[in-house]
């Protein structure tokens, strides 16, 4: 059985809509220091707060296979430059 392949993306000082349908959340991480908060949410920076944190550069946040899941999608939110793994 094959799992699902993650994708990624980046986000650099922006409010970005990582994926508008449910989704799951695998690790953050964090290459330019800065406040990043995650949101179950479709479209805006709005919703339950899945995860929250300064980070510093280098810091792993990493749910392992299982992940977070996003009943609505996932918004992040980052004051620094962090790559979000996720399905």
């Amino acid at each position: 059985m094959m799992t699902d392949k993650l994708g990624y993306q980046q986000v650099a000082a922006a409010t970005a809509v990582i994926k508008p349908t449910p989704a799951g959340l695998f690790s953050v991480t964090c290459i330019i220091a800065g406040t990043v908060t995650v949101y179950d949410s479709a479209s805006a920076a709005s919703g339950n707060i899945l995860y929250t944190k300064a980070m510093a550069v280098g810091e792993i946040a990493n749910w392992g296979s299982h992940g977070i899941a996003a009943n609505n999608g996932l918004v992040v939110v980052s004051a620094g430059t962090v790559n979000i793994a996720y399905t």
